[in-house]
């Protein structure tokens, strides 16, 4: 009686683990270095504040023309928004390496600085800088510079994001033949 039981659990172990799904394999090694993703900082931004009845006030300026317009963030186009900023993520396993990094406190401000900068010009994100709260470890601002460069055309963008503050698109076309174009998009939000 008592091996049939022996049997039983054995034999309701073997079928028990036989049917567990295959785990993924990981993509990175667990103690492998890996860089700020600007991706999943939007998406918890996005599942913290989406469906907040948030009033912002949106400054364009181009050309040294300025408009002002007042949204409900309920009915923003924010794809375009999370566009600009997810085609600045580096936190790829193929832009490992490709960046130097460097984090210092700074005492006046009370944050912890991350820095990464590109080691080439090729690179599309060409700086990255975050600065957290020493304290309570959240996320008060996030600074980045991008350039893409062609034959006709040098585009630049120095983007900044302060949590429920301000949301600035700064961007500057300058092409092989006519003026330089500068374009500047400020969010404040109330």
């Amino acid at each position: 009686m008592f091996q049939r039981s022996i049997l039983l659990v054995v034999f309701c172990a073997l079928i028990t683990g036989s049917c567990r799904k295959e785990q993924p394999a990981a993509t990175a090694a667990p103690n492998q270095p890996v860089y700020f993703s600007i991706k999943d900082f939007i998406r918890d931004q996005w599942k913290t504040f989406h469906g907040q009845p948030i009033l912002i006030t949106r400054y364009t300026t181009l050309e040294g023309n300025t408009d002002s317009a007042t949204l409900s963030a309920l009915n923003m186009q924010w794809s375009k928004l999370f566009k600009i900023f997810y085609e600045t993520d580096i936190s790829d396993p193929k832009f490992l390496g490709q960046y130097d990094f460097e984090t210092f406190d700074e005492g006046l401000t009370q944050t912890r600085n991350f820095i990464y900068t590109a080691r080439t010009p090729e690179l599309y994100t060409q700086k990255l800088q975050i600065a957290a709260d020493l304290v309570t470890r959240k996320i008060r601002t996030i600074y980045i510079e991008t350039s893409k460069q062609s034959f006709w055309n040098t585009r630049s963008q120095k983007l900044l994001y302060a949590p429920m503050k301000v949301l600035m698109i700064h961007e500057t076309n300058d092409p092989l033949i006519g003026s330089v174009k500068d374009l500047n998009i400020e969010y404040k939000f109330m």
